[in-house]
């Protein structure tokens, strides 16, 4: 029985760690990447629970950086899967994204004409 219980515990064991596996990188003062590890539990589709929590993580990131105060916008986003074996879930979702501008840049001077005489 003892040793019922032990391997349980065991097995169990390999099920604790975290679902938020990530990775950033600012690219200049105004653009990131942003990387998320995806598995059984962080599925890699684009639309659920998995999506919003990993674009809270963003949002966090960016906040720990501090960039994008104004907000920002992702412009691409790639999944690059696993291969580990044929019952490989896993990959990684890559992120690039930009800060939004405070205030929009200003107009491009004119410079002054000069007359012709």
């Amino acid at each position: 029985m003892r040793l019922f219980v032990l391997c349980c515990l065991f097995s169990l064991a390999g099920c604790v760690g975290s679902a938020r596996i990530e990775g950033f990188a600012a690219n200049g003062p105004v653009a990131f990447l942003y990387s998320a590890q995806t598995n059984t539990v962080m599925t890699a589709n684009d639309d659920g629970t998995a999506e919003r929590l990993r674009r809270d993580w963003i949002a966090d990131a960016l906040q720990a950086h501090a960039m994008c105060s104004a907000g920002y916008v992702v412009d691409t986003r790639h999944y690059v899967p696993n291969v580990d074996g044929p019952f490989g879930n896993g990959g990684e979702i890559l992120y690039a994204g930009r800060c939004l501008q405070d205030k929009p840049p200003a107009p491009p001077e004119e410079s002054p004409r000069g007359e012709r005489g």
